[in-house]
Order: C-alpha cells, then structure tokens, then sequence
C-alpha cells in the first residue's frame, strides 16, 4: 500500500469497473429497487443532487449485500421550459431567437444540447460511482418513453379525465406561457394601495374602491361589498361607471369581501385575478351591450381580458391607455385618475408580488385554453393509499405537508405554450372541432373522420405530467417485463420541494394506470445551502460543483465559475472576496467518499442543510485515517480469517461491534444516515485505532487484526465504497465487497 491516500486515482478506477457492473442476484426473490429524480439537461449536477444520489447508492448498496437484488433506475428529464430557455438564452447571445430558425430546426438545437449536457451529466454521475445498470438508461423524449406518455394522455381523455378549456391561469409574460401555481414563487415587499373614486350611475355619489392594481380596471366587472357592511349595505344593487371606459358595473353583496381591508370596497375583475374569478363565476358576470349583468347560469359567465401574451395592453383598453406594458398602463391609469379627481388617496401597503421561478418576470393571471387533469378523484385514492399506510413517508412530519396539498387539489393544467417537449396528441379541423389520439391516423379512424384536414396542437404537455409517469414509465410501461419484478419500487429519496411537484402525481399516475402504489418509502431530503444558510443557486454565486470538490479546486477557476453569468450586477467581486477566504490555500482535494460521508452526516431530518467545508475536510482526515490503519494491520501476517476472542482486549472489541452493528442497521432502516454515520465514525476512529489496535499493539497478539478490518471494511461499505474496496482488494483480495 503507498505511504499516502490519494483518492482520486483510486476513485476513477473503481468509477470504470462500477459503471459496467450489474447488481442482479437471480437466484434472489428478494429485491430491492428505486427510480432517480432524473436531472434536467440544463446543464451539470449541483450538490443536491450529489446528496441525493449519494444516499440513493448507499441502499442500493447496503441492500445488494444483503442478498436482494438491487436494481436503480437511472435516465434524465428534458426538462421543457428549463432547457428551451438555456437554448433560448444561447442563441440570444449570438444574436438569434429561436423564432429565426421555426419550430422543427429549434428543437433540432436543443436535441444537440441535450446530447452536449447529457454527457456531463452522466460523466459526473459516473465519477460519482453509482451503482445503476447504464444500458437501461432512459430520457423522458425517447421513443419508447413518449409512447407511453401519449397513451397516458389519451387513456385519461377517453375516460373523460382530461379537457381542454378557457380558464384564467397563471401567465408568464417573459416565456409567453401558462406555468403552474408550484412554479410561481412569492416575493414579499412594501408596495402601494390606491383608492379610486368609482361614481354611482345616476347619482352624485361614487364609492371608493381600494387596489394595488389599478392597471386591471379596464377589466372589472363589479364592485363587491360584505352585504353586513352598513356603509355600503345600500349601494348593492346598483351600478357604477367604470372610470375611462363607461361600462356600467353592478354593486354586488358577498361575504367572502374583508370590511377591514382597505376602503371595504373591491374592484372585481374575473380575467386577471384568481379570487375574483370564482366571484365573477359565482354571479356568472357577463357583459352586454356595454353593461354587466349577473346571472343564476353559470355559462353565461364572460370574463375580460385585457392583456397580450407580453402583458402589453389589448385592443379591450381605450386610449391613450392601449398598447402599453402594463406597468405603464399602471402608470398612465394614476395620471389620469388625478387629473379627473378620481385618485382619492394612495397609502404604503405591504404586498405579495408573483413571479416566474424560472424567468423572475411578474407573473399575469391571464385567461387562455389550456389542457387539464381532472384530479380529485386520483387524489383521493393516492390518500388513501398513504392512510391505509401502503406509502409511509421518511421523517413522517411530511404527510402533513402531502395532505394540505392533496386535500386542497385544483384540477392540473398540463399544456404549455413551448415547443421543446411532448406535443400534446389532439387535432383540430376547420370547424374548431378537437380529436384525440395517438397519431392522425389513428385519429381519422377512432372518430371516422372523411379526408378533411386536422392541424396538430401546437401546444407541449407540462414537463411533470411525463415526470409523474416515472416510476413505471421508465421500468418499461405499458410494457410489462422490469415491471414485474421490480415495480412497485422499494424506496423514494428526494426533496420536500418537490412532494407536490412530484411525489403526489407519480403516486395519482401510478394508481390510475398500475393499480399500484409507486413505491412503498418516500425518504424525503432536506435542501442543501451554503455555509451561510443560503439556497445556492447561479445568481448568489454560492455553487460548488460537487466534482470540484472531489478533483481539488483550482482558486482561480473556482473564482471565474462562481462569478460567471451573474444576474446581480457587483456581486462578483463581493463573491470574489468571499471565496477567497474560503479557499485560502488555493486548492483542496476531497475525494467522493469524503463528500459522500459528509452527506451522511448532514442527512438530518431538518428541512435545510447547511453545507459545511470544515466537515468535509474532517472526514477527508477519517479516509486518512481509514488507509493508516489498513497500512499498519497490512505489516502483520493475516493468521485467520475468523476472528476468535483470546482476551479480554479481543472480547471487548467484538461485543462493541456487534452492539454497534445492531445500532447502525437500525438508524440505517430508519433512515437516519447521520446517526449511523456517526456510529461509524466513532466505533473506527475511537474504539477500533484508538484502543483496540494500540492494545494489541502492546500485547503483541495481532492474530484478530485482519478479522476485525474486514468486518468494518464490509460495514463501512456504503459510506465509503472506493476506499473501503481498494483496501479489501489490496490485503484480501477475495472479490467485492458487494458481492460477498
């Protein structure tokens, strides 16, 4: 053995063999499985999923040598909007928009960056050492996985459970496209609430209306007071003229309106607000002939719309406010309302504004068809399946945050307004009239149709509606065969914030086309931050790329990557100090089983995880440790394989293994890797170096040194699988470790 671990050496021999083995155990009825969150091929993996995918190969590991055979699902997701706008967002750079090249030649350029991302990504997970079986690899576009998501989404239809219809949504100015309530993030700040004069029709009176969207009136609808207010009790009824426009709108009771917030008045406008959508669904408000009418028929409701795709104002504003931003329009709207005397008042007013996860532009609810899944019902069932605890979730503090979802579920708008994805499978004649199936032949001949001529939606389906197919979609449905022996899988790891995105809809998905639960355990994550408690993320500067960790980092490459393609302007060089005192000595080199062991260790049931170096760096000192020892046993002769007690030295150190055994198998089952990480740690550096070896070192009987480091070399197996097996091949050298 060398006088000095270097891992990296070590690691990528060990990476080569792991990439081409197979952990099948045929003779074994027992298994384990488990499906990965396919990484979107956006570009390279961060430290998420380098935790994640750490304690996905500790089990699968653990649980192959415990003689069941494992199997590990591995692919990536396309990703829809994510990747078009990393291509989107290339080509910008070099002066093009996606709109030079048409829709086929642009997806002919994201395909060529998902072949150049896949290779990282895959390359990464391989130098990661994961145990997965890579000719069974899968991407939510391949052929085979596309089959399966379009019978998926004409199986749902033809069950009546999906529509298409015009409904408000949440609209992404920026992407041009409907994102969903999960994608839009909430940005609290001190922002302004008006008060607007709206005068009575018919009358000297006017009622002051409180916003902090003046810019949506042109698309209001009524004005909504709490029928118990006895200010205004005698104003409903009547009607008001809508400022700038004279559309006559009703005064309207209804107790969902808060007396105390702002003058007790709300202006209502259905097409741009998603609580005065249900209130103008709720009276079936519909306009005729420049008045606004309620009705007892729902469909006569007829929201207005007054924006574009880009936000900008529509040809329902008057001038001198159409065709505008709508910020502008905001702007506008305040000048002349002060100018006719209608701005009452404006006041300091502490807001929640939407905005796109992706694009960080002010989200519009916007009024547009789209695609839904009708969801009450497979929710239900999949509640079901976790009440009658058919899925348990690891720590269980979690089904709550499952259940405030699910008990709450709105029916799930699927199509996206993009062109990098799986096109929805429906076609349109002359008429209007929409056909779904698998491809326009079959269509012509499910519905009879003559030779008329059908157009493709241009619309893509939701990039979590192929996702929520995962689990048994990339086993090989609708075909049958890794399905039935490895589905349903064994084991879920992965992040709280996707329980919903996620975890919920493969369990609805899985249980309306399977009959059976995805899996049986959800080990859900917490989020790993930087050391200073922040999410890390391209904008903050704060990402380490886990494969830097394990080569060395280069300060100067370190400092150029961590403040490329920032979106905060001066920020680099604040980042540029900062790494700097974090990297004094220019460059560290970890190893993955370092990293892996500090993943370990920081597995705790919180909910965000901080990423310390100084952890790193101490079980860098453990994998020193671990060769030292090796290299002191390997000077004696290997007398027995067996270990057999011959003092009280020997007694003590096989009872506190098999105590520290029992412990670390049960923390392993529970799904708490930090206390059986700790347990390794602390039985191998204080109990088995510290004394036991300094004992027998004293006694001179050192026949049960060799027994003893290949019962922890098999124990520490998971938390550090490349030291662990160079050792055993280097002094035992009687096959893997997993295979023993």
């Amino acid at each position: 053995m060398e006088a000095k671990y270097f891992p990296i050496q070590i690691e990528e021999k060990w990476s080569k063999i792991w990439a081409d083995k197979e952990l099948a155990r045929p003779d074994s009825e027992d298994y384990f499985s488990q499906i990965i969150p396919p990484p979107n091929v956006t570009g390279t993996l961060h430290m998420g999923h380098s935790f994640q995918y750490a304690i996905m190969d500790f089990y699968t590991r653990y649980h192959h040598m415990n003689q069941k055979s494992s199997y590990w699902q591995v692919g990536t997701d396309h990703a829809g909007i994510a990747t078009q706008m990393v291509v989107e967002n290339n080509l910008r750079n070099q002066g093009k928009s996606k709109d030079d090249y048409g829709r086929d030649k642009f997806v002919d350029e994201v395909w060529k960056w998902k072949e150049f991302s896949e290779d990282k990504i895959t390359s990464q997970m391989k130098r990661l050492g994961i145990t997965v079986d890579w000719d069974k690899y899968r991407f939510t576009l391949d052929d085979n996985y596309y089959q399966g998501v379009i019978k998926a989404f004409v199986e749902l239809y033809r069950k009546e459970k999906i529509y298409r219809g015009y409904r408000l949504v949440n609209w992404d100015p920026a992407l041009k496209t409907a994102v969903s309530d999960l994608e839009v993030v909430r940005q609290e700040k001190d922002g302004l609430i008006w008060h607007i004069a709206y005068p009575i029709a018919d009358s000297d009176e006017s009622l002051a209306v409180a916003t902090t969207r003046p810019e949506t009136m042109f698309g209001d609808m009524a004005v909504a007071v709490n029928p118990k207010d006895n200010r205004y009790k005698n104003f409903i009824g009547k009607f008001v003229d809508l400022p700038f426009v004279g559309r006559k709108i009703p005064v309207i009771g209804d107790e969902y309106v808060d007396m105390k917030f702002g003058t007790g008045c709300l202006k209502i406008t259905p097409g741009h607000d998603f609580n005065d959508y249900e209130i103008g669904k709720k009276y079936a408000l519909h306009e005729v002939e420049g008045v606004v009418h309620t009705s007892n028929n729902l469909e006569d409701f007829a929201p207005i719309n007054i924006f574009t795709d880009e936000a900008f104002s529509n040809d329902m504003v008057p001038e001198p406010f159409a065709n505008l931003d709508r910020f502008k329009v905001r702007k506008t709207v305040l000048e002349e309302l002060k100018n006719k005397g209608l701005l009452v008042k404006e006041e300091k007013h502490h807001i929640s504004v939407p905005r796109g996860e992706r694009s960080n532009i002010v989200i519009e609810p916007k009024l547009s068809f789209q695609w839904y899944v009708k969801t009450q019902e497979m929710a239900q069932k999949a509640n079901d399946a976790v009440n009658n605890g058919e899925v348990v979730f690891h720590p269980g503090n979690w089904v709550k945050t499952y259940f405030n979802w699910m008990d709450n579920i709105q029916d799930w708008c699927i199509s996206r307004q993009i062109w990098w994805g799986h096109r929805i499978p429906a076609w349109y004649d002359d008429e209007g009239s929409v056909y779904v199936g698998f491809d326009e032949a079959e269509v012509r001949t499910h519905y009879q149709l003559d030779d008329r001529k059908l157009t493709q939606e241009e619309d893509v389906l939701d990039t979590w509606f192929s996702s929520s197919l995962w689990s048994f979609g990339s086993l090989g449905w609708p075909e049958e065969s890794k399905l039935e022996k490895y589905f349903p899988t064994s084991l879920l790891v992965t992040g709280f914030d996707i329980i919903f995105f996620w975890v919920a809809r493969m369990m609805m998905m899985s249980l309306e086309f399977t009959g059976k639960v995805p899996f049986k355990d959800v080990y859900v994550t917490g989020l790993i931050r930087d050391e200073n408690g922040q999410k890390m993320s391209k904008s903050k500067g704060n990402i380490i790329d886990p494969i830097d960790l394990i080569y060395g980092i280069d300060l100067e490459d370190l400092v150029t990557k961590r403040t490329a393609n920032l979106m905060q302007e001066g920020l680099a060089e604040k980042i540029e100090r900062k790494t700097r005192k974090q990297f004094p000595n220019g460059i560290e080199s970890y190893g993955t089983d370092a990293l892996r062991m500090t993943f370990f260790s920081l597995a705790t049931h919180t909910k965000d995880i901080s990423f310390e170096l100084g952890r790193l760096k101490g079980y860098r000192n453990f994998c020193n440790k671990i060769w030292n020892a090796a290299r002191f046993i390997n000077n004696y002769p290997k007398v027995s394989d067996e270990f057999v007690a011959k003092n009280d030295s020997d007694k003590w150190i096989e009872d506190e293994f098999n105590k520290v055994s029992v412990q670390i198998k049960k923390n392993i089952e529970e799904y708490r890797l930090d206390f059986a990480m700790n347990e390794v740690y602390e039985f191998f550096w204080g109990k088995f170096c510290d004394r036991y070896i300094e004992e027998c070192k004293a006694s001179g009987e050192t026949s049960n040194l060799h027994p003893m480091l290949k019962k922890l070399l098999t124990l520490m197996h998971p938390f550090a699988p490349f030291i662990t097996e160079e050792v055993n091949e280097l002094i035992f050298n009687d096959g893997s470790l997993m295979d023993l």
